[in-house]
C-alpha cells in the first residue's frame, strides 16, 4: 500500500506524514536500516490495521540520486497478512525545485482471493519547491490501475499539513475520498498524526456502509534509522 508509503529513506513515521523525498546522498553509496512501530497502519489517510499495532523494518540503498530497497509490514486490513514493497526511485533538485521518480513493488504474500490481484504497483512522482510537495501515485497494474492517489504538503515548523485525494482502485469502489492530516514531529524518531477522511460516496475500510466520515484518528509512530556502512 505504503504513503505511506515508502519513498527513500522512508520509515513508517515518514509513510505516515510526508516522505523525505530528496535525502538522498550526493556522494557516495550509503546502506541503511530502519525499524519502525506504530499503534495502527495510517495508509492514505485511513487505519487499515486499527486496532492492531503496526510493526516494520526496511532495508536501503542509496548512491548519488539513485535509491532502492525492500520494507516489510505488518498489515491487519486484509485477513491479517504481511506486507512486502520493494522499490527504486532517483531524485534530486534543479536549483529551487525537487525531483523524485520512483516504482514501487507491493507484495501481500497471505493475502486470500478476497483482495482479488493482492500484488500491486505505483509509479510515483514528486515535486517540491520549498516545504510544499506534491506527490502522485498512479496504479500500473490490473488490479490496481485505476488506483489514484494525490497529496499537497506543507512543512510548518515542526508541522506537516496535508491534503490527500483518492481514486478507486476498481470499478466497484463506490466514489473517491479526500483525506486530511496534521502531522507534529515530536523528535527525529516520534511522530503523532491526526488524520481524518470525508467523502459521502465512500466505504472505508474496517466500517459498515456506504458514505461514511470516519471519527479523527490519531496515529503515534516511532521510527529508527542506523547506518549499515
Amino acid at each position: 500500500m505504503s504513503f505511506s508509503k515508502k519513498l527513500l529513506p522512508l520509515a513508517v513515521s515518514a509513510a505516515i506524514t510526508v516522505p523525505a523525498l530528496f535525502a538522498v546522498s550526493t556522494a557516495q553509496a550509503d546502506v541503511s536500516a530502519t525499524v519502525g512501530a506504530s499503534n495502527f497502519y495510517l495508509w492514505r489517510g485511513q487505519s487499515i490495521s486499527n486496532p492492531s499495532p503496526q510493526f516494520s523494518g526496511s532495508l536501503d540503498y542509496s548512491s548519488g540520486g539513485f535509491y532502492a530497497g525492500v520494507w516489510a509490514s505488518s498489515e491487519g486490513a486484509f485477513d491479517n497478512s504481511s506486507e512486502t514493497d520493494l522499490y527504486l526511485g532517483y531524485g534530486g533538485k534543479i536549483g529551487d525545485f525537487g525531483y523524485d521518480v520512483s516504482y514501487f513493488k507491493y507484495l501481500y504474500p497471505n493475502a486470500t482471493a478476497s483482495l482479488g490481484n493482492s500484488d500491486l504497483s505505483d509509479a510515483v512522482l514528486a515535486l517540491s519547491y520549498g516545504p510544499v510537495t506534491f506527490t502522485g501515485y498512479f496504479g500500473v497494474e490490473s488490479g490496481s490501475s485505476k488506483d489514484r492517489y494525490y497529496t499537497l504538503s506543507g512543512d510548518v515548523g515542526k508541522f506537516t499539513l496535508t491534503y490527500g485525494k483518492y481514486q478507486g482502485r476498481n470499478s466497484n469502489d463506490g466514489g473517491d475520498y479526500s483525506s486530511y492530516q496534521v502531522a507534529y514531529s515530536f523528535n527525529d524518531a516520534i511522530t503523532f498524526t491526526v488524520s481524518k477522511i470525508s467523502d459521502k460516496g465512500y466505504q472505508a475500510i474496517n466500517t459498515p456502509t456506504w458514505g461514511y466520515d470516519t471519527d479523527p484518528t490519531v496515529n503515534v509512530a516511532f521510527s529508527k534509522t542506523f547506518d549499515l556502512k
